[in-house]
């Protein structure tokens, strides 16, 4: 019973699809009488479908790159302001080397102490006194060759360009007596003169201080000067 049921459907469905051919055709036949062949030729053109056309790639468009920026011009430089001499070291005594009769040195001084002080007399030659704002200097200040005395605001000067001249202190200038350098063989020279500093070669005078002792101090030509009478240093704030 189960095979003949499927040969009875498998009947069926055939006749139907006969039916329906037949049908397609008459209609087929129907419209080329009546002349519509193209529409009979577009329909069936239609009935099968067309193939995808393939999408257009587009290209990319193209990366622009960004502008430079123009190099940029580095503001001008500013001059510095002009600055004075710095001085070569600290304060410093300015010391005779050779210590003559005095064990305790000699030291460029200015005359008299305290109340005493005579900033307007010509400088001398002092026992050392280690620390001591009256034998400090700051050597090239506040110009080169200046010999400044921070104490009192006031440079060393020559009051002579010959010898046998003194030295005094005054106010600070660029004039060239206020000009000094220490050569190699430790002269305390006025620069670009035949001048130097020199102790008076008679022996100390005892002054107030308690064993201190003092000389005058000259203006020789280097030449003749003596050196154990006119060679300097600077130590710094005691002697050696």
């Amino acid at each position: 019973m189960c095979g003949f049921a499927r040969r009875g459907s498998a009947r069926a469905e055939l006749i139907r699809a006969s039916v329906t051919v037949a049908l397609v055709t008459v209609m087929v036949v129907a419209l080329v009488a009546c002349g519509d062949a193209d529409v009979v030729e577009e329909s069936a053109t239609a009935a099968v479908a067309a193939p995808t056309a393939a999408p257009t790639a587009v290209p990319p468009s193209p990366t622009v790159a960004p502008p430079m920026p123009s190099p940029t011009e580095p503001p001008a430089a500013t001059p510095a302001p002009p600055v004075e001499q710095q001085p070569e070291a600290g304060p410093t005594l300015i010391q005779l080397v050779d210590p003559l009769d005095e064990p305790e040195f000699y030291c460029v001084d200015v005359p008299g102490f305290g109340a005493s002080l005579n900033l307007q007399a010509p400088l001398m030659a002092h026992t050392c006194k280690p620390g001591a704002d009256d034998e400090l200097f700051l050597i090239n200040h506040p110009r080169p060759g200046n010999l400044f005395m921070p104490a009192y605001d006031l440079c060393i000067e020559a009051d002579s360009t010959d010898a046998l001249g003194q030295l005094h202190l005054k106010e600070c200038t660029d004039a060239a007596t206020q000009r000094f350098e220490i050569d190699d063989e430790g002269a305390l020279r006025v620069t670009g003169a035949a001048l130097c500093v020199s102790t008076s070669p008679e022996g100390g005078e005892p002054t107030g201080g308690p064993s201190h002792l003092r000389r005058d101090l000259l203006l020789v030509d280097c030449g003749a000067a003596e050196p154990a009478l006119a060679q300097w240093k600077t130590p710094g704030r005691s002697p050696n």
